[in-house]
């Protein structure tokens, strides 16, 4: 692949948005650019020998931890933009979850020794690398918290109230109100293995959200039609 279409994607994610032109192609030399295909895996839990930074150029990809009976929990759903990795390319231990392609994506890589060089010639970037680190733990805290103490219904209305946070779109509706729309929603199994339940448990919490007008699905859409009420089911459960 060209350097320019290199330093392109480069600009497209979110952690080097803000770097000059001269930045972003001293940088495409250094990158390395993989394709996965859907269900493929990434990244391992507990992996030593990668230690680089990942950057989500196209698709999708899931990030999950395996409990010791098998089932998997998904911590966030990552798209164009976002980057993964961050925890071992600082402190240099194992893998904390593991990564897996939902879909056919692109991905741009960064080993760790020159990811660590480049922090040392700009600051700007070890700011925006902090802001997404703090953001994903306070993600992980809330998620933690819910999966412990809450029932269903207020573990699946904190998953939907994450995904607002993280990628929610504020548009104006059919009638003119204002709702948040969160694009190519994922898969009611996904949303059971982010909220710590089943698939038929979801099915069953959207069906009594969208019966009360708190939420409606739209072909790949999620539409929140009344996000207070929504964080009154996640306070309340």
């Amino acid at each position: 692949m060209a350097e320019c279409n290199v330093a392109l994607l480069l600009k497209g994610v979110d952690l080097f948005s803000e770097l000059t032109e001269e930045q972003l192609s001293q940088l495409s030399s250094l990158v390395i650019v993989n394709d996965y295909v859907r269900d493929e895996t990434i990244i391992l839990e507990k992996d030593e020998s990668t230690r680089a930074l990942f950057l989500i150029a196209e698709g999708e990809v899931k990030v999950y931890v395996t409990g010791p009976d098998g089932k998997e929990t998904i911590l966030s759903l990552l798209s164009r933009g976002d980057s993964f990795g961050e925890m071992s390319l600082i402190d240099d231990e194992p893998r904390s979850a593991s990564v897996k392609a939902v879909q056919p994506t692109k991905v741009l890589i960064i080993r760790r020794e020159h990811f660590l060089e480049l922090l040392k010639t700009t600051p700007e970037l070890a700011t925006g690398l902090l802001v997404q680190m703090c953001r994903r733990l306070r993600n992980a805290n809330r998620q933690i918290g819910s999966l412990a103490t809450m029932s269903v219904f207020g573990r699946v209305a904190g998953t939907i109230l994450s995904l607002i946070e993280d990628r929610g779109v504020r548009i104006r509706g059919r009638n003119g109100e204002m709702v948040t729309v969160i694009r190519n929603r994922p898969t009611q199994q996904q949303f059971a293995e982010m909220s710590g339940t089943t698939r038929e448990t979801v099915s069953r919490v959207f069906s009594a959200l969208a019966s009360n007008g708190i939420i409606s699905l739209m072909g790949k859409d999620l539409v929140i039609s009344e996000e207070s009420k929504l964080h009154a089911v996640n306070a309340k459960e």
